[in-house]
This record gives structure tokens, C-alpha cells and sequence, in this order.
């Protein structure tokens, strides 16, 4: 992994090669498959997410670019996809929190006006389940879209291919070690 630093005057630092590099520098590294962290020199924060996301800014919005910033798209799902996801997870249980509390305050609601004679028990009753049903459903049709969108996100990173090459790679390795140790 190459390691970068970015200085209090915003210059990136290759410390492999000891020099000043630029961000069309690091969108190579990304397109040959190098592998980067960047860290703030300040405070040793790991600031790569946001680095490649700067790569992204600098490019235009062409089919060549967008076929040229995919490499960088998918280091940035990769080094923050659990991040990603747990920020949908947050947003999904905010969401049933809040369709929960508006449940409770519809209740309030029925509550009130069978007090006040303008609803019966029984319609009070009924009123609840056929919200209850369209809760439900409601829950069910937006699961059933994050995990669609999930999925289709997962399935453009292809994450499944990079796991079979660099299982082909590991495997290559480790018969030119062996071939090594025979030699010994």
C-alpha cells in the first residue's frame, strides 16, 4: 500500500518516492491498481476517502470520465462501503422510529375523539388495524427498495471478481513459493 501525506498547505507527499505529487498523480495510482492510503500529516487522520472524492470533483462529466473515475468509485465503496451501509441502516431505523411515533400520536388522536363522542371503540378499533396494514406494507416496500439498491450497488462494484483475482493471485504466489522451496 502506498503511503501519502498531505501537509497544512494542502500538497499530497509521496513517501515512497520522497516527492510532491498532485491528485492526477493519485487517480494513475488508483488506475493501475495501486493501492493508497492518504493520511493528514497534522493529526494522522486517514483522509483517503475524501481525497479520492477530490479526484472525482476534478474530472468532467463525459462517458470517457465516467468510465475513468470508476476505479476510483469503487476504492471509495471499498474503503467506505461498511460506513455506507450503516448509514443506511441508521436511515431506515430512523425512518421506522418515526413511522412508530406517528402510530403512538394517531392513537392519541383516536383516543381523543372517542372521548369525545365523534368516534366509536369499534371504529377506533378498525381505524388502527387498517393503519397497522399500511404500515406494514409501507416497512416492506422500503426494505424491499434499499436492499434492491443495495444489491445493485454491490453487483456495479463487482466486488466478487476482485475477490476471485486476487484469490487467483494469492494461489500463483503461493505456487511460486513452493517452487522456491523445492529449489532449496
Amino acid at each position: 500500500m502506498k503511503l501519502i501525506k498531505r501537509y497544512k498547505n494542502r500538497r499530497l507527499y509521496d513517501t515512497e518516492l520522497k516527492q510532491s505529487i498532485k491528485l492526477d498523480d493519485i487517480r494513475r495510482y488508483i488506475d493501475q491498481g495501486i493501492e493508497i492510503q492518504v493520511i493528514d500529516h497534522a493529526d494522522g487522520r486517514d483522509i483517503t476517502v475524501a481525497t479520492l472524492v477530490n479526484v472525482l470533483s476534478r474530472s468532467t462529466d463525459d462517458d470517457e470520465s465516467l468510465e475513468k473515475n470508476q476505479k476510483v468509485i469503487e476504492e471509495i465503496l471499498l474503503k467506505k462501503g461498511a460506513g455506507i451501509m450503516d448509514a443506511m441502516k441508521k436511515l431506515m431505523l430512523a425512518a421506522l422510529g418515526a413511522v412508530h411515533m406517528s402510530r403512538e400520536r394517531l392513537e392519541e388522536l383516536f383516543d381523543e375523539m372517542v372521548k369525545k363522542g365523534e368516534m366509536t371503540s369499534g371504529e377506533k378499533a378498525e381505524a388502527m388495524k387498517k393503519m397497522a396494514e399500511k404500515i406494514e406494507t409501507s416497512t416492506g416496500k422500503v426494505k424491499d427498495v434499499v436492499e434492491a439498491k443495495v444489491l445493485a450497488a454491490v453487483e456495479k462494484i463487482n466486488i466478487g471478481a476482485r475477490i476471485d483475482e486476487l484469490n487467483k493471485k494469492i494461489d500463483t504466489l503461493t505456487d511460486r513459493l513452493d517452487k522456491m522451496d523445492k529449489k532449496e
